[in-house]
């Protein structure tokens, strides 16, 4: 399932520009430092969306794109480390989340892994099917909090740019441990069809809820 080499950007491009699209996101998403016990009370089994947006983007050569970006946090009845287990193991990814498809892991060391990815969604009798390659990161920031990032680094010519990640906060609500987990994301997306971007505004929000929602599923106890 290789990716073939996004033909509108130059790789080394591609890179330098993620950065700037990941810290644009971030600064909008809430901090896990700041949850407490009492935040995550009413969140256990809920998809709470806290920022969704899709927009027109024009890259720099005036080629006209979709953007995507959004948050999405939920309360998670288990350990920070199993959360973290859940989203690191790449190769069972398409049996948690629906929109993947398959993942072929290229290479990781536990904090860096490198993996192809064939996402589809399907709406309407439509589909976007993208071939990706991401660049996938587990941070510790403390002994109870973590991020788990990808960004893409090489595209079938499917997406601009796609970042994101998860921002874990491990606490308890009294019955046991716990993870406030919260999901961002910001992806750049080729329009392939008329109508995409309101497709996109009417059930892409849902769709957010739906990834977050599968991983909570996925781990069984929230």
């Amino acid at each position: 399932m290789p990716a073939r080499r996004a033909r509108f950007l130059p790789l080394a491009l591609l890179i330098l520009g993620l950065p700037v699209l990941a810290v644009a996101a971030q600064e909008t998403r809430r901090q896990g430092a700041a949850i407490s016990n009492a935040d995550i009370a009413g969140l256990f089994g809920v998809q709470r969306l806290t920022g969704f947006e899709v927009s027109d983007y024009l890259d720099p050569a005036g080629r006209k794109w979709i953007r995507m970006r959004g948050r999405c946090e939920t309360a998670i009845r288990a350990p920070m480390d199993e959360v973290i287990a859940k989203l690191w193991d790449f190769k069972d990814s398409p049996k948690v989340f629906s929109r993947i498809e398959a993942v072929r892991l290229r290479s990781d060391d536990g904090t860096r892994a490198v993996t192809e990815q064939r996402t589809a969604v399907r709406v309407l009798g439509l589909a976007f099917v993208s071939n990706l390659v991401f660049l996938n990161t587990l941070a510790r920031r403390d002994e109870g909090s973590a991020t788990v990032g990808f960004a893409m680094v090489d595209s079938d010519g499917s997406c601009m740019a796609s970042t994101g990640g998860w921002e874990l906060t491990e606490l308890s609500d009294g019955e046991g441990a716990a993870t406030f987990a919260e999901f961002w994301f910001d992806n750049i997306v080729e329009p392939r069809f008329p109508g995409q971007a309101l497709i996109m505004r009417a059930f892409g929000a849902d769709d957010v809820k739906r990834i977050v929602r599968e991983l909570s599923q996925a781990i069984g106890r929230s």
